[in-house]
């Protein structure tokens, strides 16, 4: 029996900031660029169209095997350390949220040598867009007031491979408007892209920041744990 419901996608409106851009990449010294980075911060901005596309399935079955967790939803089996964390949730939502496909092969040789860098900061704007618009839709929509989210392939290698996307990517019919799609090696593209499994429980509080050793990641929210 099919229980997974249709795939639905976001797509919300995006407004960049300049205030966060210029100092991101630091503006302020290098005024001989400035007339190319707003150039770009204005095509990019224009043409990035952020996404997020997820849709809602049921857990069937989870065990503990060799040190892990096997869960069955969808019709797939995610196998990870990570997946521990899904014990008393009965619904998940595979997502994926990203920046857009409008930039990948934009012709940056008429900018300023660094406008690759500038171009990553306007799409790490565009992906939390995307993810922002996705949380506030499922807290109006579904009521989940906890949101937290399991990806493959985010903290240490042993908690969640990032070769389970693959699972992932079955589950959301990956041709799809958003565009995103997965090398040999399991990278997404546009690389400003996250998916995963979003989910809600009042008995645990997860973040795979957590079991993450890089000890100067800038994006990290909480201190190191050595166990799961």
């Amino acid at each position: 029996m099919d229980r997974n419901d249709q795939i639905q996608i976001i797509k919300p409106k995006f407004t960049p900031s300049f205030t966060r851009y210029a100092e991101k990449i630091r503006l302020e010294a290098m005024p001989e660029a400035e007339d190319d980075a707003r150039r770009l911060f204005d095509e990019a901005g224009a043409k990035l169209q952020p996404a997020a596309l997820f849709t809602r399935t049921f857990i069937d079955s989870m065990k503990k095997q060799d040190g892990s967790w096997k869960v069955s939803a969808g019709g797939q089996v995610f196998q990870g350390k990570a997946l521990k964390a899904l014990e008393s949730v009965h619904r998940v939502f595979p997502y994926v949220a990203t920046c857009g496909t409008e930039m990948e092969d934009a012709d940056l040789s008429s900018y300023d040598m660094l406008a690759p860098y500038w171009l990553e900061e306007i799409k790490l704007q565009a992906l939390s867009c995307a993810r922002e618009a996705f949380i506030s839709y499922m807290k109006e929509t579904y009521r989940i007031t906890k949101p937290m989210s399991l990806n493959p392939g985010s903290g240490n290698t042993d908690i969640w491979p990032i070769q389970e996307l693959r699972k992932l990517f079955c589950l959301l019919d990956m041709g799809n408007p958003a565009g995103v799609r997965l090398t040999e090696s399991s990278l997404m593209i546009p690389n400003k892209t996250v998916a995963g499994l979003l989910f809600s429980s009042p008995l645990i509080d997860y973040d795979s920041c957590e079991y993450c050793e890089r000890e100067h990641c800038p994006d990290r929210r909480k201190p190191y744990r050595e166990t799961l």
